[in-house]
């Protein structure tokens, strides 16, 4: 009779040995170097030609994946929206028009459109948008209202902010939360003025657009360093605002941003100043449909396509307009009682467990704000492979995401090596967070899809950008 336990021992002997092999050789355990070793580390690449794993540490680890779950919202969207999709924004009146006078009310209807009179897009800058509301007006022979101007924000159901959105995020302009009818990134500016001595209270000087019914409580101090140190407070309904944190002491005109309460009636308001008498006109929220059995279109607004914002988002890493999108993927299967924000959530873990994803995307919003957003460089890598198979998918993807040492968000890494160029992706970076995932394509070779991920390393995200930055040139040129 054989001996069991000597043949179990050679057994587990052999099987050792074939895996430290198999790590060795596939670079299974290739952690970047000068990571702080309480870090939590994840990364992977692979070759996307014969789909082997070249390198690896933790991949399957769940990380906090701050702007890098842009890139599985905008894949997303793209798939079950469409690249040519469009978001508009309507025009109707309620009332006949004479001798240039709309006897009726001028209502607005948003869309969620999230690029109407944003920077990012010259087409729909302030200005150009203006214009061509005012087009409208004149083609219709409306001069002056004797109404209202009505808002019509019931495109967005459910609350417009996702439920694990931080309170010291909510009032800022990089928290700025979707809204039916968004307007300049939903965003204003205050001025602040500081003194000369250090921890004395600074002033606000101005706010621009106005606020309607809010006060700002100042608790600002003046200090040492050149910092932006100042965060606001405060969300829509609150009619008291705070700002604390500091900035720089001795400035006069020291400019923050905030999260624009009801960017559909600064909209409204500046779309009134287009008429005559424009300081007699009433605005006001709808809150029924019933205008609609009476009302008549006159116009609509239609953003750039879809395959444009996404290159937008994953450019320049736009919060707003991801989540923008995640609201109008949940819009693709409403259901009674859901905010459109869960529907979103729902939809694209579901969109990807279809695909046979089997990592945890444990999505909260579409920008990755949420602190508790995660995902596995696993789960991401498997998406981009599954992009690339798809020819008619993958270009658009592609030509969406920054290059390395060119643009976007990845214009500063990759800038001076043999990879400028190369890397085609997207970064995620919050404190403590740090990561990046996307393409490498170098001539005449295999492209590569990788993500690497950094938690918890207590340093200045510039310092593990250099030994990220070293990882993937080492692995790329082994």
């Amino acid at each position: 009779m054989p001996n069991m336990e000597l043949n179990n021992k050679k057994y587990y002997a052999g099987t050792l040995l074939f895996l430290m092999i198999f790590f060795v050789f596939s670079g299974r355990a290739q952690k970047p170097e000068g990571i702080p070793r309480y870090a939590l580390v994840s990364a992977i690449i692979k070759d996307l030609s014969s789909r082997k794993v070249l390198a690896a540490y933790n991949p399957e680890k769940n990380m906090l994946s701050a702007s890098l779950m842009k890139l599985v919202t905008t894949a997303t969207a793209l798939d079950l929206l469409g690249k040519d999709f469009k978001y508009s924004t309507k025009f109707w009146i309620s009332g006949p028009v004479k001798n240039g006078i709309l006897e009726g009310d001028l209502i607005i209807e948003g869309g969620g459109d999230p690029t109407l009179g944003s920077k990012y897009f010259p087409s729909s800058y302030p200005d150009s948008v203006l214009l061509y509301v005012k087009n409208i007006l004149n083609a219709n022979g409306i001069n002056k209202i004797n109404g209202k101007i009505l808002v019509d924000e019931s495109y967005l159901k459910g609350s417009r902010y996702p439920s694990r959105r931080l309170w010291e995020d909510m009032g800022n302009y990089y928290g700025a939360p979707p809204a039916a009818l968004s307007w300049r990134d939903n965003t204003f500016t205050i001025v602040l003025r500081s003194p000369e001595k250090i921890g004395a209270r600074c002033s606000v000087v101005s706010v621009s657009p106005s606020v309607e019914n809010v006060s700002f409580d100042c608790q600002v101090i003046a200090a040492k360093h050149d910092k932006d140190s100042a965060y606001i407070y405060g969300l829509s309904g609150l009619e008291r605002w705070e700002i604390r944190g500091s900035i720089p002491a001795g400035r006069n005109h020291f400019r923050i941003k905030g999260a624009l309460p009801e960017p559909g009636l600064i909209f409204a308001a500046e779309v009134g100043k287009l008429l005559d008498d424009s300081d007699n006109i009433v605005i006001e929220k709808i809150n029924n449909d019933d205008w609609r059995a009476k009302a008549q279109l006159i116009g609509q607004l239609y953003s750039p396509p879809l395959s444009d914002i996404v290159r937008a988002i994953n450019h320049y890493s736009i919060n707003l307009a991801a989540d923008h999108l995640l609201i109008s993927i949940g819009q693709t299967a409403r259901q009674e009682n859901a905010p459109d924000w869960d529907v979103g959530i729902q939809l694209i873990k579901n969109y990807w467990a279809n695909k046979k994803q089997s990592y945890f995307l444990n999505i909260k919003d579409g920008s990755g704000l949420a602190p508790q957003s995660s995902v596995s460089p696993a789960f991401l890598v498997d998406m981009l492979a599954d992009i690339y198979s798809d020819s008619s998918r993958f270009e658009t993807f592609k030509n969406s995401l920054a290059i390395s040492g060119v643009s976007g968000t990845l214009k500063y890494i990759w800038n001076q090596s043999a990879l400028k160029g190369m890397v085609y992706g997207k970064s995620g970076s919050m404190k403590d967070v740090l990561g990046y995932a996307g393409y490498v394509f170098r001539d005449g070779q295999s492209p590569l899809a990788f993500a690497v991920m950094v938690n918890h390393h207590g340093k200045d995200n510039s310092e593990i950008k250099k030994y990220i930055e070293r990882w993937l040139e080492k692995m790329v040129d082994m």
